[in-house]
């Protein structure tokens, strides 16, 4: 039994990995060019990827992380605000602290004892809600707003911020049938807010 559960557990985490990498590779599903990979050109020649809008900034560790962050925030490109990239970047540590901890209790346990059994469980839960997040970022964003940030609660209480300096109540209403859609909540769940 623990080994089955074991191989479900690994493929559920292979998914997951895919559909981030598919997800923040644009949804393409083209291969790029490996062989300049982790260069940046200017047209005069000069590498600096700080200089070009939108341009991914490599970062090695947390110390270049407040730098990166930094960029983005001076960037002129405005495909991203501050506001929403810094909170994405909180909640996808914070989600990634919790799989840690679950997945050392869930891999350390004995899988008759009902501890680790409870560990397995709510690391596919935190799993499964990081996916709802990212795919009703993602349904909200085709809707035409420029970006859009999702918390689920453990109590599965949604709340949703999208970057717009106002919401007329159709907007709302859009944005709440999504998520009862996808998440299968009640509306009375749901908190839908604006940041601009």
């Amino acid at each position: 039994m623990k080994r089955k559960q074991i191989i479900v557990l690994g493929l559920v985490l292979v998914i997951i990995a895919v559909g981030i990498l598919q997800y923040h590779s644009g949804g393409s599903g083209e291969s790029g060019d490996l062989a300049g990979a982790g260069s940046y050109y200017t047209a005069d020649g000069d590498e600096n990827p700080e200089d070009i809008p939108g341009a991914a900034v490599y970062v090695k560790d947390d110390d270049n992380l407040d730098q990166a962050l930094q960029v983005s925030k001076e960037s002129d490109s405005g495909i991203y605000s501050g506001y929403f990239a810094e909170a994405r970047l909180e909640r996808d540590r914070a989600r990634s602290r919790q799989k840690e901890e679950l997945r050392s209790l869930a891999e350390n346990g004995d899988t008759a004892n009902a501890a680790t059994l409870l560990a397995q469980e709510k690391l596919v839960g935190v799993i499964n809600r990081c996916e709802l997040e990212t795919t009703l970022e993602t349904l909200i964003k085709q809707r035409g707003f420029a970006d859009a940030l999702v918390y689920i609660s453990d109590t599965d209480y949604i709340d949703v911020i999208v970057n717009a300096s106002s919401l007329s109540s159709q907007q709302v209403a859009v944005i709440s049938d999504i998520v009862v859609r996808h998440a299968q909540v009640p509306m009375e769940n749901i908190t839908v807010k604006n940041v601009n």
